[in-house]
This record gives C-alpha cells, sequence and structure tokens, in this order.
C-alpha cells in the first residue's frame, strides 16, 4: 500500500526560483530533526517530529512531507502508528487525530472536543481488528477506524479514577493496560471494559512489582510487561524478570523479533538489541545519537528517530541522518528576509534558506561562538554583513562563512548578569553606522561606525529593567526604539551631528494623551509604512504616529488611534489584540500578527482583506512572534510559536528601474485557471493586456510592482490560444515596460 499526496515540486522546477511558490499558496519552513515517533506500513517508514511528519521508502530513500500545507490537521504530534493495515493513524497533543489513507485524510476531532477535565493526550496507539485502542492520560479511548468515529471509553483506574495509560495489548482472550497505577487487565469477550470493575490489577503480585508499567507487549502469544528499567515475561501465571540495567528508558519496541530499547544515562545514549535472554547489539555512536525516542528493523537497517539530531539509520556498522530539507529549530524572534535570502535565529543557532537549501549554524564553538543564548534581530548593512544580536553571547557578525563574537568594549553586560551581553535590536543608517539595543546596561543605546569605533548613550528616562529592544529608522533618520516590559516607545534624534552630544534629543511615548497617546504602554511591535508612519503595536491595539517630523518641535507629536468601522460599530483598531507583529507589503498594505492570527488590512487600516489562523489556514500556530517579508517576490514569511511558514502574497516591493519583467505562468498551459503574476512592472503602475493589433484585453492596477490576472477578458471569457502584450506604466507614464504572454488552451 501507498499513499499518495499531491506533489507540486516537479511543476516547480520548469519555472524560474523566483516564482517557486506560487500566489496564494503556503510553503512550511517545519523543523524535522526532531524525531519522536516510528512506524512502518511495510513500504514505507513514517517519521513523526513535535511539528510535521515525514516519510521514507526504505527502497530508495525517498522522502515526502506530510504537514497542514498538504492536509494534516494540526502541529503537534504526540504518536503515530501505521500497523494498520490500510491506514496510518495519527495523533495529535491536542487529542485530535488524523487517518491517512490513499484516498486523501480524514479527521476525527471528537476527543479533542469532548469537554474532560484530564489529561486527554494520546500515549500509544494499538491496533485491535477494526477499532484502534489509544493509551490517553486518563482512560483507554477506542476509535472505530472503519466509521472513523471515537465509541467506547474504558476509565480502568481504581474506582473509577482517571488514571495515566502508558500502553495496550490484547492477547485474543485479555486486554492489557499499563497505567501509571501499575499493569491490569479484562476479558476481552463476555464483559463491559467500560466498566472500570471489570479491570483486575496484576502489578503487585506473582513476582511483577507494584507502581506505574510503562509498557506491555504480546508476542508470540507471550505476554511481556516494562516496569521501570526492567523487562518482565509472564509464565505459568507468574513474572519473571529477564532484562534489566540502570540506564533510563525512552521508548521499548518489538522490532524483526527483538526487543529494540532507546536510552540514555549520564549525557551518553545507546540503543540495545534483546532477544529473550541477554544484549545481543548495542548501538552507541556519541557524535551522532544524542537522545533516542524509538527505534524500528527493517531488513538489515536499524531506523533510529533522535529528538535532537532526527532520523538516524544504521546499517553495517555506519550511523547515517536523514533529515529533509529544513530548518533546525523554531524561530526565537525576527527573520531577516531579502532577495530570496531567508535568514532565521533560534536558541543557540541560526539556520539561512538559500537557493532552496537550508544550511545550519549552530552556537558550539565551531560553528557559531557558544553560550549565545536565542539568537533575535538579524540585519545586513549596506556592505552585505549579516549582524545578529544574541540574548547573552553579545553581536556576532558574519563575513564569509566566518562568524566573529563581538562583546567589550562595544557592549556592556547585564549589571544583574555579569555573564550576559544581551543585543535586541540592530539597525544600520544610510552612512552604515550601527545602531545596537544593548540592553539591562546602563548605556542602552550603541554606535558602531564602519571603523569600529564606537559611542555609547544613555537614555534619560528611567525605564523598568533598563531594557530596550528593536530599533526603527523613520525618514528624518530618527530612531524609533521599542522598550518591552511596560516602558512604552522612544525617539531618539541626534541633531547635526552624532558626535555632538549637546543637541540630543529624547521622547518617550506611553499610553495617555499628552505622554503620546499610546493604548498601552506594553509595546510590542513596530513598522514604517510608504507614507513615512510609524505603525505601533501594543498589547491593546494599534497607533499611529504620522507626524514623525515634529517629534521635537514646539507643536509636539501625538500618537492617533484610529477608530474603524466594523459592522455597525465603530472601535479603536486592534482593540484588546496583543499586537507582537506588522509588516508592510509593496501595496502598503499592513500585516499584522496577534496571538489570534494573522491579518492584512488595507493601507489605512479600515478593511479587512485576508485573515488567517490555525484553523482556516496552515499556520501552525496562531502565536505570531513576527512577520517579514520578501519584498522581493511578495513573500510573507511567519514566525510562530510551533515553526515557520511562508505565504506567497499578490503584492510585491518596489524594484530598479528598468529591472525584467517575468510572468509566472508563461507559457500558459492548457487547463490552467490559476493566478497569472506579472512583477517587476514599475510601483503601482496601470497594466493592461492587449492582444497584437492592440485591441484590449484587460486592465488594471499592480499591487507594489506585481499584476496579477485571472487570464479573462473585460467580459468574464477566457482568452484563445496566442500571444498577448503586456503594457504597463506608472502614473505619471514616466516608465514603460513590455513583455509577451503565450497562451495554450488545447
Amino acid at each position: 500500500m501507498r499513499f499518495f499526496f499531491c506533489c507540486l515540486s516537479f511543476l516547480f522546477l520548469l519555472v524560474p526560483q523566483l516564482f517557486s511558490q506560487p500566489i496564494g499558496r503556503w510553503q512550511e519552513h517545519l523543523p524535522f530533526g526532531n524525531a519522536i515517533d516510528l512506524t512502518t506500513n511495510g513500504e514505507k517508514l513514517f517519521v513523526a517530529t513535535p511539528y510535521a511528519l515525514f516519510s521514507v521508502d526504505a527502497s530508495n530513500e525517498m522522502m515526502e512531507r506530510y504537514s497542514k500545507v498538504n492536509g494534516l490537521s494540526e502541529t503537534g504530534i504526540s504518536a503515530i502508528s501505521g500497523n494498520l493495515g490500510e491506514e496510518l493513524v495519527i495523533a495529535y497533543t491536542n487529542s485530535n487525530i488524523d487517518i491517512l489513507r490513499k484516498e486523501g485524510i480524514t479527521n476525527v476531532n471528537s476527543l479533542s472536543r469532548a469537554s474532560i477535565n484530564a489529561d486527554k493526550n494520546i500515549y500509544h496507539i494499538c491496533s485491535d481488528g477494526d477499532r484502534v485502542l489509544l493509551s490517553t492520560g486518563f482512560a483507554v479511548v477506542v476509535l472505530n477506524i472503519e466509521k472513523n468515529e471515537i465509541g467506547d471509553t474504558w476509565v480502568v483506574g481504581n474506582d473509577g479514577v482517571y488514571t495515566k495509560v502508558n500502553a495496550t495489548a490484547s492477547d485474543g482472550t485479555y486486554y492489557y493496560a499499563a497505567t501509571a497505577a501499575g499493569l491490569k487487565r479484562s476479558a476481552r469477550q463476555g464483559i463491559n471494559q467500560a466498566d472500570y470493575r471489570n479491570w483486575e490489577m496484576l502489578s503487585g503480585t506473582g513476582g511483577l512489582p507494584g507502581g506505574s508499567t510503562e509498557g506491555v507487549f504480546v508476542i508470540d502469544g507471550m505476554l511481556y510487561v516494562q516496569h521501570g528499567s526492567g523487562l518482565y515475561i509472564s509464565e505459568n501465571n507468574s513474572f519473571r524478570q529477564i532484562y534489566t540495567d540502570q540506564w533510563s528508558w525512552n521508548m521499548v519496541n518489538y522490532s524483526d523479533g527483538k526487543f529494540i530499547i532507546s536510552q540514555q544515562k549520564n549525557g551518553r545514549s545507546r540503543v540495545i538489541l534483546l532477544d529473550r535472554n541477554a544484549i545481543i547489539q548495542t548501538i552507541a555512536e556519541d557524535d551522532l545519537l544524542t537522545e533516542p525516542r524509538d527505534a524500528l528493523i527493517i531488513g538489515s537497517t536499524i531506523w533510529i528517530a533522535d529528538s535532537k539530531v532526527g532520523l538516524l539509520e544504521y546499517k553495517d556498522g555506519l550511523i547515517t541522518s536523514i533529515i529533509p530539507n529544513s530548518p533546525q529549530g523554531i524561530p526565537s524572534g525576527e527573520i531577516y528576509a531579502n532577495g530570496g535570502e531567508w535568514w532565521m535565529g533560534r536558541i543557540n543557532g541560526m539556520d539561512r534558506f538559500f537557493e532552496g537549501n537550508w544550511t545550519h549554524y549552530n552556537a558550539d564553538g565551531q560553528t557559531l561562538p557558544e553560550n549565545t543564548g536565542a539568537i533575535t534581530p538579524l540585519i545586513k548593512d549596506r556592505a552585505d554583513q549579516l549582524w545578529a544580536g544574541t540574548e547573552r553571547g553579545g553581536l556576532i557578525l558574519r563575513n564569509g562563512e566566518q562568524f566573529t563574537r563581538i562583546k567589550e568594549p562595544l557592549l556592556s553586560p547585564d549589571k544583574n548578569d555579569p555573564l550576559a551581553y544581551r543585543v535586541t535590536g540592530l539597525a544600520a543608517d544610510a552612512d552604515n553606522n550601527l545602531w545596537i539595543s544593548n540592553s539591562g546596561v546602563e548605556n542602552q543605546l550603541v554606535l558602531r561606525y564602519p571603523d569600529a569605533s564606537y559611542r555609547k548613550f544613555k537614555i534619560p528616562f528611567t525605564l523598568n529593567g533598563d531594557t530596550v529592544g528593536r530599533i526603527l529608522l523613520d525618514e528624518h533618520n530618527q530612531k524609533w526604539i521599542l522598550s518591552p516590559g511596560g516602558n512604552g516607545l522612544l525617539c531618539f534624534n541626534h541633531g547635526l551631528t552624532i558626535d555632538n552630544t549637546g543637541d540630543d534629543q529624547w521622547r518617550l511615548y506611553r499610553a495617555g494623551a499628552g505622554n503620546g497617546n499610546l493604548p498601552s504602554n506594553e509595546v510590542l511591535s513596530f513598522a514604517i509604512d510608504d507614507f513615512g508612519f510609524i505603525w505601533v503595536g501594543t498589547a491593546d491595539g494599534i497607533a499611529i504616529i504620522q507626524c514623525t517630523a515634529e517629534v521635537f518641535s514646539s507643536q509636539g507629536c501625538e500618537a492617533l488611534i484610529p477608530v474603524v468601522q466594523s459592522d455597525n460599530f465603530a472601535g479603536f483598531l486592534f482593540k484588546g489584540e496583543a499586537v507582537q507583529a506588522i509588516a508592510v507589503d509593496g501595496a502598503n498594505r499592513k500585516w499584522i500578527g496577534t496571538r489570534n492570527g494573522v491579518w492584512l488590512i488595507s493601507a489605512d487600516g479600515e478593511k479587512t482583506i485576508q485573515r488567517f489562523t490555525t484553523s482556516n489556514s496552515p499556520l501552525p500556530d496562531n502565536y505570531i512572534k513576527s512577520i517579514t517579508i520578501d519584498q522581493r517576490d511578495g513573500t510573507v514569511l511567519f514566525a510562530t510559536a510551533n515553526g515557520l511558514c511562508s505565504y506567497k502574497s499578490d503584492a510585491t516591493g518596489a524594484q530598479a528601474s528598468g529591472s525584467d519583467v517575468l510572468v509566472y505562468p508563461n507559457p500558459v498551459p492548457p487547463g490552467y485557471n490559476g493566478t497569472i503574476a506579472i512583477r517587476g512592472v514599475p510601483a503601482n503602475a496601470v497594466v493592461k493586456i492587449t492582444e497584437l493589433n492592440g485591441r484590449l484585453v484587460q486592465q488594471g492596477k499592480a499591487l507594489g510592482t506585481q499584476f496579477t490576472w485571472n487570464g479573462r477578458d473585460l467580459n468574464g471569457r477566457k482568452i484563445s490560444t496566442g500571444i498577448y502584450l503586456v503594457l504597463a506604466s506608472s502614473e505619471n507614464r514616466a516608465q514603460q515596460v513590455l513583455t509577451k504572454i503565450i497562451f495554450i488552451q488545447r
């Protein structure tokens, strides 16, 4: 049996990399290096991570990825099982369930929606004919695999108390449940398993110790039980220990006639294979085997799921890591994206996406300096140098493939943690001066000149924790500095020259009229739009600072809290929402990220154009950390609490005059009903599609530097086979471009 899913990668290879993600399409960028569970359906090995799933064809090691983008219901897998014939069952941490079949994916969400005040997480999946036994944190839940519905719930705890079930098994005569209270059994036929009184406790009798049992297996009619770091067999109505050691057991599996146990002890890891009497093989590779969570034997290969380094293949004495092309972790904060190159910071490292491939840089003392903590702000300066700010390790500069750490004297350590050099904001001005937020110190704003000399500035306000964050430069070369912890928003103007501190001016924006008029002192995000307005996201909605040139004038400049009409009610923009991210696209529209998903709103903020949440899109999580737009092609990157994903928007940023116009797809193939993208036209151009004789077919206005078209004429009819001209001009007709589109309709 094989599972078939729509795969568009072959089509993408036929067009320039620039258009590898069609307009309106989502793409996941989830980490696949955190393998937690394995299963097989005989032809493919399936590997679960906390974020998604991938498969490996055992014959040729071809990989497929499964995520919300191609049909999974959730992000956050807890267990999988493919030993069920025609189905693969996927259980999620929120108790939602997907069933994968060759014809598609079926979701069963009744357990996740059930109002049960208990741990509903699914820890183990066991096949039982046409149904599946789900071991949860409160009971055994029975899933009818044919009807795609939850049937019985067996509460097996003493006196009917909810008890965690670690695993289940059946020998044809009895059901067995390995629970936190011990091993229990119930007759398979003739009684009601939903009645807790019909479950007999076996632990504490016949040689099986009392207390929690972690696993239960029926193999060739024989019963085996895992109790702590020991394995027991049931013989003649009593239990005998057949193996024990002093290691911590992460998982016990039975595969190819052998027990296979994933273990850890004092920072070491190993996988051992047992027969019924002793260890017959040990796998211990210090460099790769780090945190084994599960293992299977298929033929001559041992496959290991390692939650630190991914899927490991052990064959002929060699161990190899197999991971789909992906980032190594979850984004810790901001993303840098420009021209198809992305940089993503994470805990103790960062990842680069370029030309379709991810490269990992770890803070292990070899690639990156050690003990950096989370890497958050990432920018490139005017000299195309990458700068990264870290939670503890200071500033990192990349030159070529070399990374250099910079601390003192440029930076100062945190007053309350002398080992932490916190860089929380970065910006480069037109003279390639680097402006740095050095949080938790006396002089929180630092300027590094291109010659590596520096100057430090003390902010003349009392800030809780001396915290500073992201830096934004406006068109007047003023520095806007976010101050977390409820301090507000700072604006700094250094006057005519940086070195003359006598004309420095500072302003602190806080809540309330006369104080800056922000909706809240908790400022979470900001962005500058095409009008030069500063959009400020707070814990209680959005404010807009429109008079940036007047901040230090006699009349001053207060923030405006927009009032928008929604149905018959008027209210403040995003009132009650924690606005954690704001990004401005090529059409001056605003992408807004909150703890409840993403909004795309019009340039003036008065209209919602799109709304994305986990329920209506492939967003991995509604908690949005940051939003970044690669203006070259309009790709919008969403850094969420559960990973990174991207969405191809229909607006791109300004391009240089005379740049090539690109059309995708071109030629337009027969039967194509998607969007045709024409990119590289002048910003906000008027675009006309004509026949070769000049007859107008369609016209409209570009969003930024991109025009999209549905391939129909002014009357809504699909156009015929032929060659069509694209004419585009800016509003003042200063620029004109010309290209052709070929249509093949049969």
